[in-house]
């Protein structure tokens, strides 16, 4: 996945916003931290019916990112303005922190993504949705979800997020851990807070993943999620998760397209030396859906396992569903891929060159000498 933060990205703070400090610092009358309105949404998102577009992006990893966000549980009225939330704002979509913080992890890890969502969407009002989650905690009321095709046995590894509401885990996190049995898996939680920290919320976590191996949490304070990236990756090492990329090396490679020469690398996998094997490699490669180019090859790989169903920009990847090779320039945050991609390497030159290509393009691929 492309990073999030290596592009602009903003708190939309106004003034009315910062005259309800006590009321946006999540400070109540008893003291009890909340959460609530740095997970909010303005109104020019691009998340349609505000499901996030990671959502259900299942791949082979055995690593899953599970988050809860009021974005993606929250139906806001057309007519919000940024005077009534705050929001960080990416690539033209929006995200509420923990979002932004699990797609980090995914980017780090390698790991599927998965959102809750409560089948009953919370209220974009700030004083209904603080009385509901109090409501929910009083009584242990654990909210309905949509159902999903999440098949839990494939993973060993799961990441839980969440914003801290009132000092612990929003109920529809817990919702999630009761419906599926995590004992025997190793489970990390991350959450992102205003400001006092995690609160109880790693105790819960962990008396409601039964016999599972809990390690050492994030707490991330929304203010910092501009700088948290290296704070994730900092704290992914501490704990042993290494991005499955950082320890191949890679081998300059060379990206010809007509007059035009792109620079990129080869990684230092099974399947990438079967197909270097035989560079110089020319592939007719067709534009499509303003994302990618790919093509057909006239050799099929024998190492081709582990794809996935999601890509950074700049990828070049290998699809055994088609047999083809393709580079993805853009979308990153949008997929929609309905067929695994194995990357075998990655372009490194500007991408904005395949704007201007024409629909059909032989691209060839060679060894840097």
């Amino acid at each position: 996945m492309k990073n999030i933060l290596a592009i602009p990205i903003s708190f939309i703070l106004t003034g009315s916003l910062l005259a309800c400090g006590n009321q946006e610092g999540g400070i109540e009358e008893n003291t009890q931290q909340i959460n609530y309105q740095q997970e909010a949404v303005l109104e020019d998102t691009e998340i349609t019916n505000g499901i996030s577009p990671y959502i259900n992006n299942f791949s082979n990893s055995d690593t899953l990112i599970v988050y809860f966000s009021r974005v993606g549980n929250t139906e806001y009225p057309d007519d919000v303005v940024a005077s009534t939330s705050a929001s960080i704002v990416a690539d033209n979509d929006t995200f509420g922190t923990t979002g932004v913080i699990a797609n980090i992890i995914r980017e780090s890890t390698g790991g599927d993504i998965h959102l809750i969502q409560t089948k009953e969407p919370y209220p974009s009002d700030f004083d209904a949705l603080r009385e509901q989650n109090h409501d929910e905690m009083n009584s242990g009321y654990l909210p309905l979800l949509k159902e999903s095709d999440l098949n839990m046995d494939k993973y060993s590894t799961v990441f839980i997020g969440y914003p801290v509401w009132a000092t612990d885990v929003p109920q529809a996190v817990l919702s999630f851990l009761s419906k599926y049995d995590l004992s025997e898996k190793t489970v990390i939680p991350f959450c992102t807070h205003d400001g006092y920290g995690a609160g109880g919320s790693y105790n819960t976590i962990a008396k409601a993943c039964g016999n599972a191996n809990v390690l050492e949490g994030l707490a991330i304070d929304s203010s910092d999620i501009s700088s948290a990236q290296e704070t994730v990756e900092t704290w992914l090492n501490s704990i042993g998760i290494e991005n499955p990329m950082s320890e191949n090396s890679e081998t300059a490679i060379n990206i010809k397209i007509g007059n035009i020469t792109l620079n990129g690398v080869i990684y230092d996998t099974a399947l990438a030396h079967e197909i270097t094997d035989h560079f110089p490699l020319s592939v007719s490669m067709v534009g499509y859906g303003g994302r990618e180019y790919y093509g057909g090859i006239n050799f099929v790989p024998e190492n081709a396992s582990g794809g996935q169903l999601n890509f950074e920009n700049g990828h070049i990847t290998y699809c055994g569903d088609n047999n083809t090779i393709a580079i993805f320039y853009a979308q990153t945050d949008r997929p929609n891929l309905t067929m695994e991609v194995i990357p075998i390497g990655k372009v490194t030159s500007d991408l904005s060159v395949f704007d201007t290509l024409d629909s059909r393009e032989d691209i060839t691929f060679s060894i840097t000498e």
